[in-house]
């Protein structure tokens, strides 16, 4: 992953540096179409598309101007992809679309840029379809029971307590499914899709994945995986991954990690464990066939939040165990509306999360016991 993410800061860099010189050279076209001075390169004229089109000195100057402009779009845009300013793409497309007209009109002179143009709209047409998210999946429609309500036991590590009480008051609802539903986007060698996804959970017992990244908001790729009795199977789109006893072993840390989406469950799910560790963090111990997995459970000091689950999780079935954590982020209420809550999910060997998730729906107590094994949202 460090090689993708290595790679893509390269091509920004790339980018960037292109951008910056095409604009600079259209710095060369101010200059010699105002006139400021003589660029063999660029002969002074007032006429464009061959001669056919007279401007006359005076909109020659206007001309000039509009590759002055070009120019600034080109740095500015530059610098904005260098630093990360989200307004970079639509400002590089609005400067190439100036740009190409430019060339055009100057064909003779410029047609190297308007191909420099072209090139630049192909990454920008690659750049606006990733940032394109796809409509979200129809709506889960399945009977549902009554959600009960159990007392909030007593001996729960400090920080625990404090979030359950804030959270539910002196009951916690007792929930044997979930069906959650949301957008957001997952990073596959190293490129940063938009993604629609829907994870299906018995509470306790198993799950299913399935993911759509997309482009455009079309589906380029799907994976569907599951973690039931106690096996992981992964329908990736480079292969099938099963028969793995690290892969269950994550498999297994998924199921419980996700759990913190509806976290009355780590109440009424039977053989876990609460450890206290301090003031703000506490040791969760949850069941993994015979034996237990450890997560380190972290809550915010002022609003008593859950905010983090962390463990030391197989990635794949090559290689050892590393740092990973997924983080709830509580949205901003506006006009008395709900926050929505956001998941991220990171690796310790990666710069930023590989999943973020903005949950959109939430279907508990239905029966998920046949679309908990079948493909498809």
């Amino acid at each position: 992953m460090k090689g993708a993410n290595e790679v893509l800061r390269i091509l920004s860099i790339s980018l960037a540096v292109i951008a910056g010189i095409h604009g600079l050279i259209h710095l060369l076209g101010f200059v010699a179409y105002w006139p400021l001075a003589k660029i063999p390169e660029l002969p002074y004229k007032t006429t464009l598309l061959g001669s056919r089109l007279d401007l006359g000195a005076v909109a020659m100057r206007a001309y000039s101007l509009l590759w002055l402009f070009a120019a600034l779009g080109f740095v500015i845009a530059a610098i904005g992809l260098g630093l990360g300013w989200p307004f970079w793409p639509p400002l590089m497309l609005v400067t190439v679309l100036l740009s190409m007209v430019l060339c055009i009109l100057d064909w003779g002179a410029a047609f190297r840029g308007a191909l420099i143009d072209v090139v630049l709209l192909l990454v920008l047409g690659v750049v606006f379809g990733l940032r394109v998210q796809p409509v979200p999946f129809a709506a889960y429609n399945a009977p549902v029971t009554p959600v009960k309500t159990v007392p909030i036991p007593a001996g729960l590590p400090k920080p625990v307590e404090r979030f359950y009480h804030l959270t539910y008051g002196d009951q916690v609802p007792v929930y044997h499914s979930a069906v959650v539903t949301g957008r957001g986007t997952v990073r596959f060698m190293g490129i940063i899709f938009p993604a629609r996804m829907r994870f299906t959970h018995a509470v306790g017992q198993g799950y299913r994945h399935y993911f759509e990244a997309t482009f455009y908001g079309f589906p380029v790729f799907k994976v569907n995986e599951h973690f039931l009795d106690g096996r992981a199977r992964l329908v990736l789109p480079f292969g099938v991954v099963e028969n793995d006893p690290k892969v269950d072993s994550a498999g297994n840390q998924g199921l419980w990690a996700e759990t913190m989406m509806f976290p009355a469950s780590y109440l009424t799910a039977p053989r876990l464990r609460w450890e206290a560790v301090d003031d703000t963090t506490a040791r969760l111990r949850v069941p993994f066939g015979d034996g237990e997995q450890v997560f380190t459970v972290t809550f915010d000091a002022q609003t008593g939040s859950m905010t983090r689950v962390e463990t030391m999780r197989y990635r794949d079935e090559r290689a050892g165990v590393i740092r990973w954590w997924g983080e709830m982020i509580q949205g901003e209420s506006q006009n008395g509306q709900t926050a929505p809550t956001y998941l991220e999910v990171t690796w310790e060997d990666e710069d930023t999360p590989w999943l973020n998730y903005q949950i959109e729906d939430t279907v508990f107590n239905t029966d998920v016991s046949k679309y908990i094994r079948q493909t498809g949202p």
